[in-house]
């Protein structure tokens, strides 16, 4: 199939790394992709074009693609997606972002050659029932893959989009980077946690609506019964010292959080060093993938009931789903902590389903069966 991808952003982001491990996937299958996506406006240490480039994807670099409305330089895109269509005789354009979805809508109604057009919705409770976003998913839009049940049923609830061209496709996890085979012992060493120390973690954006202070309330909470209970927050944002530092040390947890910063080549390693992961809100990855990632290393999550979690962990067998009070989940963490072989059985059946449901390859597959679908 001859197919070009979209995507209207230059950041490397958790949909960015869906779209290019589809993008290669499809290269590597033998299919002819395009993937065109924003520019850099100044020089970075990464991005989704830097990481297309050393993935070997085919880039192309003509568009503007913003990630948000630009009447001029939008515009700009559209005239040249049309003449694109014309001359290149495309099979499909995948689209992944709502500003990327708009020029290639608006595309296909000026030009006369018919072409399939489908949108990926990275948000796990569905696209918001805007005007815009109605006109977009209403005309010309011919197939929409949807990362988990809850936003494939308000697809259609919302948008009255035909069930039958609605497929829910949730984003797999890399096996052979994320498995139970890779030590964290090192990772406990370098932060200065002993071997036998409790450790629970959280990934996530540091910002106020990822819910750290009901997470920071939980574990003072919970270390009166957990006296040897250590913390990773891991990752990085503008206000972590007002969002996280200082309140964990208002709440006498200093000695006890510890802020791994951001963390790349050696995640797995620190994911691997944790007995427990929580996971409160999703953030701009709706699918969640930082939870599949932990239970693929058979690390047992507590979740909120939030989004598309609760199909992602099944409460009580792959992690516990909770209503996420500080008391709700400081109960749920001494749980966990305190009985070694129930987080050992709850982490093995995380990896099981992680492997059964989210692997990657197969996932992939699905999607280009979604392609064989809506072209024939």
């Amino acid at each position: 199939m001859k197919m070009l991808h979209l995507y209207s952003n230059w950041k490397w982001t958790g949909p960015a790394e869906h779209a290019l491990n589809l993008a290669r996937y499809l290269t590597k299958r033998g299919h002819d992709l395009t993937f065109a996506c924003g520019r850099a406006p100044h020089a970075v240490d990464d991005s989704l074009e830097k990481r297309a480039q050393e993935g070997g994807i085919r880039l192309m670099n003509e568009f503007h693609l913003n990630k948000h409305f630009n009447i001029w330089q939008d515009t700009i895109d559209i005239v040249r997606l049309v003449h694109l269509i014309n001359d290149r005789s495309y099979e499909l354009i995948h689209t992944h972002l709502f500003n990327d979805h708009f020029i290639a809508g608006a595309a296909k109604r000026i030009t006369s050659k018919k072409i399939p057009l489908i949108r990926t919705v990275y948000e796990g409770e569905g696209v918001l029932p805007s005007v815009r976003n109605r006109a977009l998913f209403s005309y010309g839009t011919d197939g929409v893959i949807a990362v988990s049940e809850l936003s494939r049923r308000r697809m259609g609830e919302h948008f009255y989009f035909p069930a039958e061209r609605i497929w829910t496709i949730s984003p797999g996890v890399d096996g052979n980077r994320f498995n139970q085979g890779i030590e964290g012992s090192s990772v406990r060493t370098r932060f200065g946690v002993a071997v036998d120390d409790p450790l629970i973690g959280m990934v996530a954006r540091v910002q106020p609506h990822r819910r750290f202070d009901v997470f920071l309330k939980a574990i003072s909470t919970a270390v009166h019964k957990l006296p040897t209970l250590k913390v990773f927050i891991i990752g990085r944002g503008t206000h972590i010292q007002k969002v996280a530092m200082e309140p964990a040390e208002a709440l006498g947890l200093k000695d006890r959080v510890i802020f791994t910063g951001y963390r790349m080549e050696d995640y797995p390693r620190v994911l691997a060093s944790l007995d427990v992961k929580v996971f409160l809100v999703p953030g701009t990855d709706g699918s969640c993938r930082a939870v599949k990632e932990a239970m693929a290393m058979g690390k047992p999550v507590i979740v909120a009931r939030r989004g598309m979690l609760p199909e992602i962990v099944e409460d009580g067998v792959s992690g516990m789903v909770v209503d996420d009070t500080p008391e709700n989940l400081a109960n749920a963490i001494i749980t966990l902590v305190s009985d070694v072989s129930l987080r050992k059985k709850m982490g093995e059946a995380a990896r099981e389903r992680v492997t059964r449901y989210f692997n990657l390859e197969t996932q992939l597959l699905k999607v280009e069966e979604v392609y064989r679908k809506v072209i024939g």
